[in-house]
């Protein structure tokens, strides 16, 4: 059976009211394929996600050369619309990193009383944070200030906001090597072994979470009067180098973290993505061997705070040989 010229149009018109409405901006007329651009796609999804689906409606008919809202009355309604899908997007965001923050709080807290202003400042850089890996470092990083009021410091705060993913991501890479707020400054074929590069390390203190002085040095003096011992505490490791010399000193070329750098390293340190690099031990022996220092390691079992071990294993002696 062959269809009417009335009822093809009518069934052409049915699909036409049942076919889905595309979302954001719409082709404009004559537009040829080349001209139907992936940035303005992807300019409808930014304004989508981050303004609301009003201010797309407002684009698109600036779009198409007919801008609405020309009247105030429009304008504040768009304004109004607006700031609710930002805030509600806020709150949303706050309370993920609060609920990441309830599973994690410590059953102690020491003494002081948390900074209003620091607080403030916190839910307000928070509030803009969506991604879930930054979410659970925010979320590390107020239980830390919980645990501890002015742990973190406000320059922490106002770093974190400018770091991109990738940025973390080499920054993680970077504080593997950190013995408390410094990474001992071994050959770069070794950094560049573990995907640190010079100039991403130089990116580093772009970022403010490094300084890369050629001259910087730690100088370690002993712990002992009657030879020479101290300790080096790196991840969940400690390292006790000795020397029969009590005169001796222990003198280490260096990178040096930060202040805001030190406390992003011990969030990921406590978040688990840390973890103390075998690789990394060896060298650090044998560059205590050609200074002539003993070296021995103990698995840290607890700590009362970032620079002191309530409890560890036994030292064992390590050496490795010379190259």
């Amino acid at each position: 059976m062959i269809d009417s010229p009335d009822r093809s149009k009518a069934a052409d018109l049915l699909a036409l009211e049942v076919a889905p409405r595309p979302l954001g901006l719409s082709k404009p007329v004559g537009a040829s394929p080349a001209q139907a651009s992936p940035s303005l796609a992807r300019l409808n999804d930014m304004v989508v996600a981050t303004l609301g689906a009003v201010q797309r409606d407002w684009l698109r008919g600036l779009y198409h050369a007919r801008p609405t809202g020309d009247g105030s009355g429009d304008l504040v309604d768009r304004a109004a619309e607006r700031t609710d899908h930002m805030e509600l997007r806020r709150q949303i965001n706050i309370e993920a990193m609060l609920q990441r923050a309830l599973r994690i709080l410590p059953d102690t807290v020491e003494e002081g009383t948390p900074d209003p202003d620091w607080s403030a400042r916190f839910f307000n850089a928070v509030a803009d944070i969506s991604d879930a890996e930054f979410s659970r470092l925010w979320a590390r990083l107020l239980v830390t200030e919980v645990r501890r009021p002015g742990a973190v410091p406000l320059n922490t705060l106002h770093q974190l906001p400018g770091l991109s993913k990738e940025g973390l991501r080499l920054f993680t890479r970077f504080a593997a090597f950190a013995v408390n707020n410094f990474v001992i400054r071994l050959n770069q074929e070794f950094f560049d072994g573990k995907d640190v590069t010079g100039d991403q390390i130089l990116l580093l203190e772009e970022y403010g979470l490094v300084r890369t002085n050629r001259d910087l040095n730690r100088v370690f003096q002993s712990q002992r009067s009657d030879r020479f011992s101290t300790n080096l505490l790196y991840a969940d490791k400690a390292l006790r180098i000795t020397n029969p010399d009590q005169k001796k000193q222990l003198n280490l070329p260096c990178y040096r973290l930060t202040e805001a750098g030190s406390t992003l390293a011990r969030a990921l340190f406590d978040e688990g993505e840390i973890r103390a690099d075998t690789d990394y031990i060896v060298e650090i022996v044998r560059t205590l061997q050609r200074q002539g220092f003993q070296t021995a390691q103990a698995d840290i079992l607890e700590r009362t705070d970032e620079q002191v071990v309530s409890k560890h294993s036994p030292f064992c002696d390590i050496a490795v040989l010379r190259r």
